[in-house]
């Protein structure tokens, strides 16, 4: 419709006003929300830390009183306590022969080992080489020597494992004789079955000044300690 006054043209109730209050709303309430968020992150966060510290120092044993507390670590093996003692029951020596305590003999003494393997060795015998022996020198003492090897394990045993040596008084080792006629030959040989023995005559040559004391070592294989054999050699 017109106006026909002003000639203004009207279309409805003018626009209402601006709505009452102040101009500006409320604040946002986004940040601060935002802010509480990362403070509780980041709290848990800091327990999360400390707990793996804590956790790494008690598997390095920080918390065991310098590893002294209980006297073990972590995963260490708990030994089980020794089985009592009954009567009766004892663990046998490696050899029954109370004279064998560190190997060491008088000549005609028995070396007993613990699987059963015994040796004997008997006391030089004095004895004059023939012209066609060896290894004898004059004005030395040849004496002869009988070793005596019996099995007693299950098994046959290897006598070429047998080794026979001798020293004089003053510790040099002396020279092995080999005499055919008096049947002094190159000594154990073979093998021997078991529960059976074998023997065989050592000869060696004794300078005179070592005739105080001859020392005779026997091994048996490689695992038995080797035993000696003492004794002085009788003037021929």
């Amino acid at each position: 419709m017109v106006d026909g006054t002003d000639g203004n043209t009207s279309s409805g109730p003018p626009p209402a006003g601006p709505p009452s209050g102040p101009l500006s709303g409320p604040p946002p309430e986004g940040p601060p929300r935002r802010r509480g968020q990362r403070l509780l992150l980041a709290l848990i966060g800091g327990i999360v830390l400390v707990v793996g510290v804590v956790g790494v120092l008690m598997g390095a044993g920080a918390f065991d009183d310098g590893g002294r507390g209980t006297g073990q670590s972590a995963g260490a093996a708990t030994l089980p306590p020794p089985a009592p003692r009954t009567a009766g029951t004892t663990t046998p020596p490696a050899s029954t022969d109370p004279s064998s305590a560190d190997g060491l003999h008088a000549f005609g003494d028995t070396q007993r080992y613990g699987d059963g393997v015994e040796v004997g060795v008997g006391a030089p015998v004095p004895f004059t080489p023939s012209r066609g022996a060896a290894g004898h020198e004059a004005g030395n003492t040849a004496v002869t020597i009988q070793v005596t090897v019996r099995n007693g394990t299950d098994a046959r045993l290897d006598l070429a494992l047998v080794t026979v040596t001798a020293r004089d008084g003053d510790g040099r080792e002396v020279t092995r004789v080999f005499d055919d006629e008096h049947h002094v030959g190159p000594g154990l040989t073979g093998s021997v079955l078991p529960g059976r023995s074998a023997v065989a005559v050592y000869g060696f040559d004794v300078p005179p000044s070592g005739r105080a004391a001859l020392e005779v070592e026997v091994k048996v294989g490689f695992d038995r300690p080797s035993a000696f054999w003492i004794g002085r050699v009788q003037a021929p």
